[in-house]
């Protein structure tokens, strides 16, 4: 069909459609980027449709799937494609940035040649479509004005990519009347003739803009960096002129600029910074980039052995691409989320459970708003990372003339081998303070933030994906079992009181095996002195201008290999004497020499015995004295995650991170670790933790006194229920977990609640005190307990948003009582809102009947202890300790804040290295690196052998 013409058949069949269009207002989200189920987008092959009613858009293979949930009929069809500029039109863009004083970098190579049309969809088949291509004036003026609307809409896509970014350096407040002094002086455009004017280095030098002085920036924490002639500089001249550029990273886009003001002292904006230069005859659209930028300093500081030994760098690595292959592409500052997706995602109930076939039926069972649904969220990256599906395909070979010019070869698409996890990144860190920055974050913090999202969202939505909550039996198949299970294992603390003698016992959930390093276990701490001694010597070397530095050397020391000359090593030299010289160059390099530690070393750290200082022990009536802990596994996982902690807080409480090597084996055997079944034979354990009296005291009579019993109880430390909050835990989950673990820390806390997010009663307000024993001898308990009633506060400020109150409550407990979520909530089911409502109530309603119809367990629970469920506890599959190595994230940076994650992954019996979008063969996996590591239970045949 011709574009501006339809006959009345066709303009009938959009008339029956249009009871559903809408015109999306500025509150309204619209997917025109990206299919909301895949990484289609308008460049993939078949487009992008988006949906003229709920502003979605889908992919060609997922428009019949919307149309059959949604009864949708109308959708308007965009079509990207890259058409090769000629190469003639590319150089002249480039001369005429050059003319008007500009510097054109990145000169585009093609155009986007877009297309759009409305699409009629009235089945299943691409023959039960109706194209009509736009622009079309003959068409209903509501659909129109809906196509316009939409193609003039900011795509959610696009706002999100925005927020990924860190956050602009702000603008210093000294650059707008910035005194520059008339000294006469005139800095060299060479690079060459820079020198601190203090100390003659050449290195790392930062320009005053007030007085001309070039000094010589701040040492790095671990001694690199320069020598801070330009910091004295600062100091000495009263503080007065604080604005300081980096030589060497000056280019037509700007530079980087820092400013000493103590109110300020940061990477600072100079939006004067070419006028600032001029005055020392610096032009800033003549300067080239020769030093990095801080930005790239910062993560390449104290990196470089560990970079190029992580990323394999200069090894000729193959690139894989395809099922299991794919990359993710990092959206800023996302590696972190990029390793552990890979990671996780490797593991095969995983990707059973949400990248096989029942991917498909979470995309058809998905709310009415998939972008905010982290199971279909998590689907659609698990589909794209086992199946390969990407959304594009490599373009075909273009002739290298069009029309008898020459054109540009089209760049390549990092698209067709990786994706854009950007809405996954979204969803999963909505509401969370750091996980929705683009700030680096810890990878660690974020595999067990994500593994609670997971569970929160397997324990709600249960039936929808296949999930049992089983229970602590090792024969439950781990493929119908909540995630969470798969690496939850219960370590047991074994104490005893260094006076009497007595024996207490615990245990804890985990899912996540933390082990110190000690750095006194080294087997090269002599090789790793020598080194820094001749660190110490160059930097020496350099702030002095000195060529070389003559040392003698041990008598029998061997020789390093290489030539003083070459500057790559130290070299040794014959002297007189007993001992040979050893020559130091200033501007040598050799590879670092980090200490090794063995991993037994690390395992003996963490199962050795431990001193507790004022321990207060039952058995001596609670008197405080010293006492011996050893922690063994109760049972162990079918998936170990094991932390190797390379950071430590310095004096400042900054994190810094420990430079070592801990060479991890690929076969790991850890039931000599395993706890004893019970007590060892004449052992005595610690006498209850409780009075006689209380004990023989009747019901009815500890009923009387509520106040001895409130102070009896123990209640949550509320800086530690804060921080747990802060995660974005429940506030009752997160009283319940200070208390289980007797306010023994956030770490202990957050294990605890892991643990326990399948229990039904995780999120109910704790009990009063005094009032447990009673609440169970009550059928009607286990109801009540089941639906807490909401807080009115709460209520009252989401019906001041405009709903109802029952509307309110419902969000609120279906958000275990955050006001936040519950208002996010309410927001993303405004399309459905009195049916998710009702969807709530009804669940609620069966929980209390299940808890009604179970008091005693419900009893069980109460003398348990708080988190524990009439489902009983959340289970733990114990089996053999003995592991394969399958896969490990390794971190490159000075602290958890900046640098860069990579993960290397075992599939099929090959490693492969997976840096982003890039996906390769990896040679050389650096073993004794990582960070987090991943071990799969070997089976029982192979635990024997």
């Amino acid at each position: 069909m011709s574009a501006g013409t339809v006959d009345e058949a066709t303009l009938a069949a959009v008339r029956a459609h249009m009871k559903s269009v809408r015109i999306p207002g500025f509150h309204d989200k619209v997917y025109k980027d990206e299919c909301v189920f895949s990484y289609d987008d308008p460049e993939s092959p078949g487009g992008l449709y988006v949906s003229l009613s709920s502003f979605q858009g889908f992919g060609e293979s997922y428009l019949p799937l919307d149309h059959s949930r949604t009864g949708n009929g109308l959708y308007l069809h965009l079509v990207h494609r890259r058409v090769p500029l000629p190469k003639a039109e590319v150089e002249a863009a480039r001369q005429a940035a050059q003319a008007a004083g500009q510097l054109l970098l990145n000169a585009p190579t093609y155009r986007l040649d877009k297309s759009q049309a409305l699409v009629v969809v009235s089945g299943p088949g691409p023959e039960q479509r109706l194209r009509i291509p736009l622009p079309c004036p003959d068409l209903p003026e509501r659909v129109l004005q809906a196509i316009d609307a939409v193609v003039k809409h900011e795509s959610v896509t696009q706002a999100e990519a925005l927020a990924v970014f860190e956050e602009p350096r702000r603008v210093s407040k000294y650059a707008a009347n910035l005194e520059q002094l008339n000294t006469g002086r005139k800095i060299s455009p060479n690079p060459a003739d820079w020198r601190c004017d203090e100390t003659g280095v050449k290195e790392n030098l930062w320009l005053n803009l007030s007085t001309g002085f070039i000094g010589s920036g701040r040492k790095n924490w671990d001694g690199s960096g320069g020598n801070g002639a330009a910091l004295r500089h600062f100091e000495a001249g009263g503080r007065k002129y604080p604005l300081v550029v980096k030589l060497g990273t000056i280019t037509p886009h700007g530079a980087d600029v820092y400013s000493y003001a103590p109110d300020e002292d940061d990477m600072v904006e100079d939006p004067g910074l070419a006028q600032h230069l001029a005055h020392w005859g610096i032009d800033i659209m003549k300067m080239e980039k020769t030093e990095k930028t801080m930005s790239e300093l910062q993560a390449d500081l104290n990196t470089g052995y560990e970079f190029s030994r992580i990323t394999e760098a200069g090894a000729a690595l193959v690139p894989l691409a395809g099922p299991g292959r794919t990359g993710l592409i990092n959206l800023g500052n996302s590696c972190y989320m990029n390793s552990v997706l890979q990671v996780l995602l490797t593991l095969p109930e995983v990707v059973a459970r949400y990248g096989g076939a029942a991917g498909g039926g979470l995309f058809a069972s998905a709310p009415a708003d998939p972008a905010n649904d982290l199971p279909t969220q998590l689907a659609k990256v698990a589909v794209a990372l086992a199946q390969g599906r990407t959304g594009h395909v490599k373009p075909a070979e273009v002739a290298m003339e069009v029309d008898g010019e020459e054109v540009v070869p089209l760049p390549d698409d990092e698209r067709v081998t990786a994706v854009r996890p950007l809405a996954f990144k979204s969803c999963a860190g909505r509401g969370h303070p750091e996980f929705s920055s683009g700030r680096q974050q810890d990878a660690a913090e974020y595999f067990t933030h994500l593994l609670e999202l997971i569970a929160r969202a397997e324990h709600t939505q249960a039936q929808r994906l296949g999930v049992t909550s089983g229970g602590s039996s090792g024969g439950e198949q781990l493929a119908a079992l909540p995630l969470p299970a798969a690496f939850r294992f219960n370590l047991q603390d074994r104490v005893q009181c260094g006076e009497s003698g007595a024996v207490s016992y615990k245990s804890q959930p985990h899912s996540l095996l933390m082990l110190q390093v000690p750095l006194e276990a080294a087997v090269n701490a002599e090789a790793v002195a020598e080194y820094r001694d001749r660190q110490a010597k160059r930097q020496r070397l350099k702030e002095q201008s000195a060529q070389a530095y003559i040392g003698a050397a041990a008598e029998g020391a061997s020789a390093v290999a290489g030539a003083a000359e070459s500057g790559a090593v130290p070299a040794q030299v014959s002297g007189p004497g007993s001992g040979a010289a050893v020559v130091v160059v200033a501007g040598g390099e050799e590879e670092a020499v980090l200490p090794r530690v063995p991993f037994d070393a690390c395992l003996q750290r963490f199962s050795g015995t431990e001193v507790v200082e004022d321990y207060r022990s039952a058995a001596l009536g609670g008197r405080a004295t010293t006492a011996t802990k050893t922690t063994r596994f109760a049972t162990f996982p079918p998936y170990l995650v094991m932390q190797v902690n390379r950071y430590f807080q310095d004096k400042d409480w900054t994190l810094k991170k420990m430079e070592v090597l801990v060479p991890v084996p690929d076969v790991i055997d850890l039931e000599p670790l395993r706890a004893p079944a019970g007590p060892a034979p004449g052992e005595v354990l610690q006498p209850e933790q409780q009075q006689p009296e209380q004990q023989q005291q009747p019901a009815a009579a500890a009923a009387a006194q509520p106040a001895q019993a409130a102070a009896a109880a123990p209640q949550p430390d509320p800086a530690l229920v804060s921080g747990l909050v802060d995660m974005g835990f429940g506030e009752n989950a997160c009283a319940r977990a200070a208390v289980a673990v007797g306010n023994a820390g956030l770490e202990a806390a957050m294990e605890w609640l892991l643990g326990h997010l399948e229990d039904p009663d995780v999120n109910d307000p704790l009990p009063v005190p005094g009032a447990a024993p009673a609440a169970a001898a009550a059928a009607g308990a286990g109801a009540a307990a089941a639906a807490p009633e909401a807080d009115p506060e709460k209520v009252s400020t989401l019906s001041g948003m405009g709903f109802s109150e029952e509307h309110a409550k419902a969000a609120l407990q279906a958000c275990s009582g955050s006001l936040e979520r519950a208002a996010d909530w309410l927001f993303n089911h405004m399309d459905d809102l009195d049916g998710a409502v009702a969807k709530v109530l009804s669940e609620a309603a069966g929980a209390a009947a299940a808890a009604a119809a179970a008091p005693a367990a419900g009893a069980a629970a109460g003398a348990g202890g708080a988190g524990a469920g009439s489902s009983g506890p959340a289970p733990v599959l114990d089996g053999p300790g003995r592991y394969e190595l399958v896969g490990f994230i390794s971190h490159m940076g000075s602290n958890l804040a900046c640098g860069h994650y990579v993960a290397h992954i075992k599939k099929d019996g090959q490693w492969a290295i997976y840096n982003d979008e890039k996906v390769a063969v990896s040679e050389h996996p650096p073993r004794d690196l990582g960070y987090l590591y991943l071990f799969r239970r070997l089976p029982a045949s192979s635990a024997q052998q």
